[in-house]
Formats: C-alpha cells, structure tokens, sequence
C-alpha cells in the first residue's frame, strides 16, 4: 500500500487564510505609502515656492559670507566655491502592521565647502588661521586652544572642517551628487586639479548642513 503525504489539514487552513490577509495587507500598504507621501510633482512645487526661495537665498548668503570671512582675515585665498542644496519629499511608510505618518511634505538643507590656496607654507597659514580664531566676533571657530590637526591635516571645531593637502594625503576632487536639487559651482570651470597645479597646497572648508527649510505634514 502507498501512503501519500498529507499536510495537516489545520495548516493548510492556515495557508488559506494568511495568503490573502497578506496580499490585502500588500495592498493597504502601498496605498497608505502613495496616499501619505508628497508626489515628486508636489515636491517640486513647493521646493519652487518663494517661502522657500527666500530661505535658500538667505542660507546661502550666510554661508558664503563665512566663506568669505576666511580669504578676508587669514592669508587663504578663495578659488572655489561649491554649494549642495538638497530638498527631499515626505514619505509614509509601514513598520509591520502599523501606518507611519509622514514627518512633513517637504525638508531642505544645504552645505558650501570652499577651496583656497595660501601665497604662505601650509603650516603657517594654519598659525595665521588660528590667528585670526582668537579675534573677538570671530567668524572663524578655530583658536589655539581648540584647534587639534589630526594626521590627515584635519581641522575640525563647531562643525567647521579644515582639511589641507599633506604628503600621501590630498583634498579629494569635488563630486556632483545625483540626487541634489540644486549644485552651484562657481566659477564653473575650477577644479581641486588645477587650484592644486597652479597654486600648491589646496585648503578645503565644509560648513555645517543648513536645515534651512521644512513643511511640517
């Protein structure tokens, strides 16, 4: 006689039942994620709005002015500036049975690095730098007293980051991100090469990420 293998018929009851709650669940999931979320259209849209084209403009005009700050009270001459603006749209999701809400339908941020040369060696340019730190109302956050280089020829202070070509070790190219809103290169034409090759030593500064703008959902 040939015995045939049977499931068990609670099991396959099971399996009935749970496939289609779990295809419904698919379902409910997925439009709860395109019903909560701000469409790419929508995003567009309000990262186009003069609200928030009035706080990029003023955002950027900050940090540039820190920017400047530094070719104006130390011997760092500005070659290049490099803004990223960033907006990202919000998105609902799904944590196992549970919809989750949208943080808000739209947050912008933006961050500047600048690329300057020195007509000085690159030790006593950073002498000069920590120099003008020291200044009262100071735009620059570096002083003698907090100021620690580490072997990458890193500055790092209140979130400004200094960071200088060393032997073995120099200032990356700058990268295009994919996915930026916006991407200012100015002058347009520059590169870290040919600062590096024209003027010697290259000094990049990053400033802090400026959360500048946000539509709460």
């Amino acid at each position: 006689m040939v015995l045939l293998n049977r499931r068990p018929v609670k099991v396959l009851v099971l399996r009935a039942v749970t496939w289609p709650f779990l295809a419904t669940l698919n379902v409910v999931a997925r439009v709860w994620t395109l019903l909560g979320s701000t469409s790419r259209c929508g995003a567009r849209r309000l990262a186009g709005s003069d609200s928030a084209q009035h706080a990029r403009q003023a955002t950027e005009a900050r940090l540039r002015a820190i920017a400047q700050a530094y070719a104006e009270n130390t011997p760092l001459v500005l070659r290049l500036v490099v803004v990223e603006d960033h907006c990202t749209r919000g998105m609902a999701g799904w944590d196992l049975l549970k919809p989750v809400k949208a943080a808000y339908r739209l947050s912008c941020w933006m961050h500047l690095t600048a690329y300057y040369s020195s007509p000085l060696p690159s030790d006593e340019t950073i002498t000069r730098i920590l120099d003008a730190g020291q200044q009262a109302l100071s735009a620059i956050p570096f002083t003698h007293h907090n100021a620690h280089e580490d072997i990458q020829g890193q500055l790092t202070h209140a979130g400004h980051t200094l960071t200088r070509d060393q032997s073995g070790s120099q200032v990356p190219e700058l990268e295009q991100p994919a996915n930026a809103y916006r991407f200012v290169c100015e002058p347009p034409t520059a590169s870290v090469v040919a600062i590096r090759r024209r003027y010697g030593t290259v000094f990049a500064l990053t400033l802090p990420q400026e959360n500048y703008y946000q539509i709460a959902k």
